[in-house]
């Protein structure tokens, strides 16, 4: 089979989404494919038709590409691609909306306030508090913010990734993450940050971060976190693989923080940790993602 992997592009995660190419071209390539690594740019829609590949396999993270542009374009050039559709993309991406709709459906998520550039800081904020891009991953420009004097600072950095930020209480529990593959959950994994949280620097920079395989976890709640990431998957009508990240208060109640619908795949990243005690190795689960692509997304 003939695979386009794209990757990189603008986004502040481009260099992630490099580092995932790499290990999936590196996979495609045992699984016999023919391989075409090919940079996102202006270029692409030419790249793409020029080609004529019999699948895309997107290992963008961020935006543009993880937000639902990309897979758009190749609807529209009717090439199947790997991962979620446009909409998923669009509305998960975008931390804010997914929060809304997950709620919605009761799914339990952090409660916090949304600002646009522009609009005053609100008065009477409890801290700490989190904040963080609506629309940014790879926990790039998100902030512990332990009290009023820090909250200019980290507001003015995260509103540098995006015009929309989040403020929201800073759950102080157990942080988890729960891969869901084509519909069924793999087993929890706990991550103990380097820090006081999960940051850029603890998820690619640190080598202190611990990640639990599986999580140590009572049954229950182990079932219930997989219960609610397939639920996330059905609800948002994922496809592929994603990854939904949870925070559990001090009472083991999680609350989904996150929704990745194309989980990073380099040598650090939870989805391979996760499939790879379920007994997938990195191909397999290559070849999973790749199979649900088959089918079409139209």
């Amino acid at each position: 089979m003939k695979v386009l992997v794209v990757y990189g592009g603008e986004s502040p995660e481009a260099e992630v989404s490099r580092k995932s190419a790499r290990s999936v071209i590196e996979s495609l390539k045992r699984l016999g494919h023919e391989v075409i690594p090919v940079e996102l740019s202006r270029n692409f829609p030419e790249m793409v038709k020029e080609i004529e590949p019999d699948v895309v396999f997107i290992s963008l993270h961020g935006s543009p590409g993880e937000d639902g542009t990309v897979q758009g374009l190749l609807e529209i050039m009717k090439v199947p691609y790997t991962g979620s559709g446009v909409i998923p993309s669009a509305v998960s991406i975008d931390k804010d909306l997914t929060k809304r709709v997950l709620k919605s459906y009761g799914i339990p998520v952090p409660s916090g306030i949304t600002l646009f550039k522009g609009d005053e800081i609100p008065k009477n904020l409890e801290f700490p508090c989190i904040v963080k891009p609506a629309r940014a991953g790879s926990s790039v420009g998100i902030f512990l913010v332990k009290g009023e004097g820090e909250l200019p600072k980290a507001l003015k950095e995260a509103f540098s990734y995006d015009s929309k930020v989040l403020i929201e209480e800073y759950l102080q529990g157990r942080e988890v993450t729960v891969a869901v593959l084509r519909g069924r959950a793999l087993p929890p994994v706990e991550i103990v940050p380097a820090g006081e949280f999960y940051d850029y620097e603890s998820k690619y920079v640190s080598s202190s971060t611990e990640y639990r395989i599986p999580a140590s976890l009572p049954k229950r709640l182990e079932e219930r976190l997989k219960k609610l990431s397939e639920r996330v998957y059905k609800v948002l009508e994922c496809r592929g693989a994603i990854r939904v990240d949870f925070k559990l208060d001090n009472f083991n109640s999680p609350y989904v923080l996150e929704v990745n619908t194309i989980p990073g795949l380099t040598e650090r990243s939870l989805l391979p940790k996760s499939a790879q005690v379920s007994g997938y190795t990195f191909d397999r689960l290559v070849e999973e993602i790749l199979r649900d692509a088959e089918k079409g997304s139209f």
